[in-house]
C-alpha cells in the first residue's frame, strides 16, 4: 500500500470513481428491470404492434423492431468489422505513405465526433439519388428515391461503428510483441502472412472488444434509423420477408428498431406508453448483454485453440 498521503489520496480518488460508475450502473440496470420486467412476456416478443389511435398508447409487441435492430446490427457491423479492421492493420503495419495515414488517423478522429444525426442527413441527401434507388425505393418519375431503408440505415450505421472497431484493434495490433513477428520473419514468412497468422490472432481479445462497442453504438443510435429507416414503428413486416426471394425487397423498405420504439412509445413521443417503452428498453439491455457476452467467450476460446 502507498505511505505517502498524496497517493493514498490518488488510490483512494481511483477506488471511488469505480465504485461510483458500478453503483451508477447498477441502480440504472436496477430501475430498468423494475419498470420493464412487468411488460415482458411471450406474445410482447413474438407479436407486433397493434394498429390503433394514439391516444389509446401503443398496444402488442416488438418482433418487428426486435427484428429490425438484429438487421442493423449485423448489416452495419458486416461493413465495419472488415472496413476497421483493415484500416488498423495499415495504421499499425504500414504506415505508409505517411500522409494518407495521418489523415486516415485525422478522419477516424473526426467520424467519432460528428453526432449521428449528420450522418444521417448525409445519407438521406445521398441515398436520394436516382442511380442508388435501389437500395430503398424510387419515387414517382422524379428519378429520386426515397433513401429510407435497411440498407441505407445500415451502411450509414457502419460508419458509427467504425471508430471504435479501430481504434481498439489498433491498440491490440500494437500490444503484440514485436518478438514474434521477427520470429515469424525468421522463419521466411512474409509480412502478410505474418500479420494473418501472428499478430491477428494475438490481438483477437482487443479486436472483440472493439466489435463490442461498434454494436453498442448501432444498437443505441435513433437518429440515423428514424431518419434513414422511415421509424415505422406500427408497421409490421409483410409475411414470409425471409424467405430469399422476399428479402431484398424486405431490406429495400421503412421499418424500425428497439431504439426508435423506445422513442416511440415513450412519453415524449407520440404513442405515450412508458410501460412498453420500458419493456422494450429492457430487452435492448439483455440483447447487448448477451452479443457482448458471446463475443467475449468466443475471442477467448479461438484464442486459447490456436
Amino acid at each position: 500500500m502507498p505511505t505517502r498521503l498524496s497517493d493514498r489520496g490518488g488510490v483512494a480518488a481511483a477506488y471511488a470513481a469505480g465504485g461510483v460508475l458500478v453503483i451508477a450502473i447498477t441502480v440504472i440496470m436496477a430501475w430498468l428491470v423494475w419498470q420493464g420486467l412487468s411488460t415482458i412476456s411471450w406474445d410482447f416478443l413474438t407479436t407486433g404492434p397493434a394498429p390503433g389511435s394514439l391516444e389509446q398508447g401503443v398496444a402488442g409487441g416488438i418482433l418487428p423492431a426486435l427484428v429490425g435492430t438484429m438487421i442493423v446490427i449485423a448489416f452495419g457491423m458486416l461493413v465495419a468489422i472488415p472496413l476497421g479492421l483493415g484500416v488498423a492493420i495499415f495504421l499499425t503495419e504500414y504506415r505508409q505513405p505517411n500522409w494518407l495515414a495521418k489523415g486516415t488517423d485525422t478522419a477516424i478522429d473526426l467520424i467519432f465526433g460528428v453526432p449521428s444525426v449528420v450522418f444521417a442527413l448525409f445519407g438521406l441527401a445521398i441515398f436520394s439519388q436516382g442511380w442508388l434507388s435501389w437500395l430503398s425505393n424510387p419515387v414517382g418519375d422524379a428519378g429520386m428515391a426515397t433513401a429510407q431503408s435497411f440498407f441505407c440505415a445500415s451502411l450509414m450505421m457502419a460508419l458509427i461503428g467504425l471508430p471504435p472497431v479501430v481504434r481498439s484493434s489498433q491498440a491490440a495490433i500494437l500490444g503484440v510483441p514485436n518478438q514474434q513477428r521477427e520470429a515469424s520473419y525468421a522463419l521466411g514468412k512474409g509480412r502478410l502472412t505474418t500479420i494473418r497468422r501472428i499478430v491477428v490472432p494475438g490481438a483477437r481479445p482487443g479486436i472483440a472488444t472493439g466489435i463490442v462497442l461498434g454494436i453498442g453504438r448501432i444498437a443505441g443510435d435513433t437518429a440515423i434509423v428514424w431518419i434513414l429507416l422511415g421509424g415505422a414503428v406500427l408497421q409490421a413486416p409483410p409475411d414470409g420477408w425471409y424467405l430469399p426471394w422476399n428479402l431484398v425487397d424486405f431490406l429495400r423498405s421503412e421499418g424500425s428498431t428497439l431504439t426508435t420504439y423506445i422513442f416511440f412509445s415513450s412519453p415524449a413521443g407520440e404513442g405515450n406508453s412508458p410501460g412498453q417503452a420500458y419493456g422494450a428498453a429492457f430487452v435492448l439491455m439483455v440483447v447487448i448483454l448477451f452479443v457482448n457476452i458471446a463475443l467475449i467467450r468466443l475471442s477467448r476460446r479461438k484464442i486459447g485453440k490456436r
